[in-house]
């Protein structure tokens, strides 16, 4: 049962990969499991079989999640995006109080700089003016996508879509995502890629690992800042979309299940 609610796990942060303005960093703070991650990634030469099994199962999640109900996602994303973007929106804040658990001086000054920093931060690189894109036709150009790509997957409340698109290298990542799929890649943009990804993975997830160990308060105020922020960016999505009552009202509903989700999840598989 424990390794099926990881899958199950896997699977929703899956989703949140492919849904824009959300991260699944957030997701992973979300279902209790973000730190136990970034633990684990930060000591590669370290790693041992029950943490091998965990990256498994969520491996496995992530790519049901991706693979078979991407397809849902994106239709549901296409034809009711308040609806959906609202469902996400409640799972995020189901995760909120868990956060605020672990800042006990939630007025201390340190604290409340930190969260406006990480919250400022986010937003100007959300709503950066993609005028100029990195030359693609430099090689190295595909070594720094891979610390971006990484970058956007390990800090919370940064989505990747958000960065890319700003950063007018959406379509350069996608392309990479395709032609590993048909294995058609050149070697050195595959090799520079993951180059990238795994150094810059791995640089982070120990910065990170630090933080929670030694100044747990901070990084937790810094991790809220990034939620409020995504949340925040989704739901001036949201006021993009024109929608009337009736899917305002289900928005709502599905709003309350994502809390209601986000609960059941953590408080079933905390005991598994």
């Amino acid at each position: 049962m424990k390794y099926i609610g990881l899958i199950c796990k896997g699977i929703i942060i899956g989703l949140a990969k492919i849904i824009p303005g959300v991260s699944g960093a957030i997701i992973a703070i979300s279902l209790g499991i973000y730190e136990r991650l970034i633990y684990i990634i930060s000591k590669p030469l370290h790693i041992s079989l029950e943490d091998i099994k965990f990256l498994l199962c969520l491996l496995v999640g992530g790519i049901l999640g991706i693979g078979i109900i991407c397809k849902g996602v994106k239709f549901c994303l296409n034809h009711y995006y308040l609806q959906t973007i609202l469902l996400f929106t409640g799972l995020i804040v189901g995760g909120i109080p868990d956060i605020t658990k672990e800042i006990k001086h939630k007025f201390k000054l340190t604290n409340i700089i930190v969260l406006l920093i990480s919250f400022g931060g986010l937003y100007y690189l959300i709503n950066l003016d993609s005028g100029n894109s990195l030359d693609t036709n430099n090689y190295i150009t595909y070594f720094f996508i891979g610390i971006i790509e990484s970058l956007t997957t390990i800090i919370p409340g940064v989505s990747g879509t958000a960065i890319f698109l700003a950063l007018g290298l959406y379509e350069t990542l996608i392309t990479i995502f395709e032609q590993l799929s048909n294995f058609s890649i050149d070697i050195i943009v595959l090799g520079l890629f993951v180059s990238g990804f795994t150094l810059s993975t791995i640089l982070i997830a120990k910065a990170i690992t630090f933080l929670f160990k030694r100044k747990k308060e901070l990084a937790y105020s810094g991790v809220l800042g990034f939620m409020l922020c995504s949340l925040t960016a989704m739901l001036k999505n949201c006021l993009l979309v024109n929608f009337d009552s009736l899917e305002l009202i289900i928005g709502l509903v599905l709003f309350m299940f994502g809390l209601y989700v986000t609960k059941k999840i953590n408080t079933f598989f905390s005991k598994l």
